[in-house]
């Protein structure tokens, strides 16, 4: 603690002070001062307290110097006597207190409380920096460094809470649900809706679940998204139906809902659809009239059911694979309403009945023909036309764009058909034009280079064309091929040594795009039979060699095999099955090859039965027989039942084996 204060040091220097501040600056003028009071009272008005018992001002005392004025030597001011009380003892019970004098001219009086005021800061201050060396400041922490020390201090505690807050969210639905939707969390809800009178899937019914909203599809399928988590309330109605409403508890994951039947409560109506060719019931079928529509079931059998139906009903019968069909039927009907259903895909053929080589497309059942592409009239009748396996395109090679070369030798030309809107694009010119067929969807063909001449070791050009991309691309080159086909997908082909140098002379295997070439027999293959659907029989000068679809390399044979008769293959759209033609007993026999128990099924036998053959669908085949009494295309279901002929057409060629030599 400092030492007490000297009160008589104070005394004198106040003294100095006081008479400094009361001397004019000059000795002709003397300096006037209004010392301003509050209206405080004090101990005895009107009279000067004695040093001591001065009364002290509510509010410090305030000075105002109004302005010097000459000095009046005549009447001199005498210095005002000072007169110090005693200091008096300090009361017992407390400490000491410092007494300040006080002084009866209110200008010294205000001087002296400034003195003190400033001596007992600096008291304070020294008292301040004594207490802040003895306790060092506090370093200065992050809110991160903070919350580390709450944590390491009360883990246990948190722990502990946030284990009763999951153990209650998990324990008590209501709030388990409450927080997760409060977290964004949301679900699904599935529904399956048939109708009770045919126990088949109803389409378009409204299903709501909450706030979401979703209809059935041809299934009769429903997926709700977007669903809060909780009790709902599942609404399942659609018009001439009885609606079901149903509480619901919508929690995690897909929350299936299983299958609802509605009862009908409208007019129903009755229909029975059948094949065209087999003649067989067709299910999922489906009727649709206005908003109402119902599926047939494995019998062909409808029942439409209508919510107060017209004086005329308007039916579209639609079914996949199959040509749309329209009914009307009378509202007072009660019998059943029977329909055939024809195969949609058009049947491309070529006529010669109006003197010229025409392109025409028709129905399976011959109705709605339609003449495609006119011929030219300069059309050889060495005419080739080769339809889309799965798309209604068909590829025709014919000289109908009349080109000649320099020798006046016709040129072929290879034109896309597009037998939706009869549009067409030609893609190639040469002297002569193979079709291989079509392999993952790309039209591999054999192009004869016009005009180069025999010597050339890229007279023979092997391209695909992607329709997609509308580009062909080259997937090899040489005087000419010995042999080349299509299968399974793959290209396989044998270019000739002919001006080749040794180079690039093996059997080769190559997808459609050009990718993943190999070699198969690194010798010159001379021909290939393909004696079964996954087998191949080559030969490469006088050794023989066989070739298992899939395999990396031939396996040489022992000799020449008993069969060397080459089959044709035609995959179905699906690819599970393949048509092929054999001749017995002079007639021609359609087999259809099943993959996956590579079994062969006889489909039908008739003398004149050849290629081309085609799909329709999965299910359904178009043959050709060329006979001296007609020459004309029919059409088989594999189903069963006699086959329908479809047109008499004009003889043209379809995929065959590799016939240029």
């Amino acid at each position: 603690m400092p030492d007490k204060p000297d009160f008589d040091e104070i005394n004198d220097n106040v003294h100095e002070r006081v008479r400094q501040m009361m001397e004019p600056d000059d000795k002709t003028s003397t300096r006037k001062i209004e010392v301003l009071h509050d209206d405080s009272p004090v101990d005895t008005p009107g009279t000067a307290p004695e040093l001591g018992e001065m009364p002290v001002p509510k509010e410090p005392l305030k000075i105002k110097i109004l302005k010097d004025e000459p000095a009046e030597p005549s009447k001199p001011e005498p210095t005002p006597k000072v007169v110090a009380k005693k200091k008096e003892p300090p009361v017992p019970e407390e400490p000491a207190q410092p007494e300040t004098e006080e002084y009866s001219d209110p200008t010294t009086s205000k001087a002296v409380d400034d003195i003190v005021a400033t001596e007992s800061d600096q008291l304070l201050a020294a008292e301040d920096d004594k207490l802040l060396a003895a306790v060092p400041p506090a370093k200065k922490t992050s809110w991160r460094s903070r919350l580390k020390d709450f944590v390491g201090h009360h883990k246990k505690v948190i722990i502990g809470s946030l284990l009763l807050i999951v153990l209650m969210i998990a324990v008590v639905p209501p709030s388990r649900y409450f927080t997760l939707n409060a977290a964004g969390v949301r679900s699904g809800v599935t529904v399956d809706v048939t109708d009770q009178s045919t126990q088949q899937p109803l389409k378009n019914v409204r299903v709501t679940v909450g706030g979401a909203t979703a209809l059935t599809d041809g299934e009769g399928h429903a997926k709700l998204g977007k669903v809060k988590l909780g009790a709902k309330q599942l609404t399942i109605e659609r018009r001439a139906f009885s609606s079901v409403t149903k509480k619901i508890t919508v929690g995690w994951g897909s929350n299936p809902q299983g299958e609802f039947k509605l009862e009908p409560t409208g007019t129903q109506y009755a229909f029975v659809v059948t094949d065209f060719l087999s003649g067989k019931p067709v299910s999922k079928v489906e009727a649709i009239s206005g908003d109402s529509s119902a599926f047939s079931d494995e019998n062909g059998k409808i029942l439409l059911t209508m919510d107060k139906p017209p004086d005329t009903i308007e039916v579209t019968l639609q079914g996949k694979t199959y040509r749309e069909e329209k009914l009307q039927v009378d509202a007072d009907s009660k019998s059943e309403t029977a329909a055939v259903l024809v195969p949609a895909r058009k049947q491309a053929f070529v006529s010669k009945r109006s003197g010229k080589y025409d392109l025409y497309k028709v129905d399976i059942d011959g109705k709605n023909e339609q003449l495609v592409l006119a011929g030219t009239g300069t059309e050889r009748d060495d005419i080739v036309l080769i339809s889309h396996p799965t798309k209604e395109v068909a590829v025709l090679v014919s000289t109908r764009e009349g080109k000649r070369n320099k020798d006046g030798y016709l040129l072929s030309s290879l034109t896309l058909v597009n037998l939706v809107d009869n549009t067409t694009k030609s893609i190639a010119s040469s002297e002569r034009l193979q079709v291989l067929g079509w392999a993952d969807g790309r039209l591999a063909y054999v192009s004869v280079a016009s005009g180069a001449s025999a010597a050339n070791p890229k007279r023979h050009r092997l391209i695909s064309y992607d329709s997609e991309e509308e580009g062909n691309k080259e997937l090899a080159a040489s005087n000419y091929f010995n042999d080349v086909m299509i299968a399974a997908n793959k290209i396989y082909y044998a270019p000739s040594s002919a001006y080749q140098n040794g180079v690039n002379v093996s059997l080769f295997r190559v997808d459609a795009n050009g990718a993943n070439r190999q070699i198969i027999i690194n010798k010159e293959v001379w021909t290939m039979f393909r004696t079964a659907y996954d087998h191949i029989t080559a030969s490469a000068q006088s050794e023989w060699y066989g070739y298992q679809l899939g395999s990396k390399d031939a396996t040489k044979q022992s000799g020449e095999p008993g069969n060397l008769v080459s089959r044709v293959y035609v995959d179905s759209p699906d690819s599970r099955k393949s048509l092929w033609i054999d001749n017995r007993d002079g007639k021609g026999v359609l087999l259809a090859y099943t993959l996956d128990t590579k079994q062969d099924k006889v489909l039908h036998t008739q003398s004149g039965l050849k290629n081309p053959v085609r799909w329709v669908t999965d299910k359904t085949v178009v043959y050709r027989i060329n006979t001296e009494q007609e020459t004309a295309d029919y059409a088989l279901s594999l189903d069963g039942g006699q086959p329908k002929k479809i047109r008499d057409v004009t003889n043209t060629s379809g995929l065959d084996r590799w016939y240029y030599y």
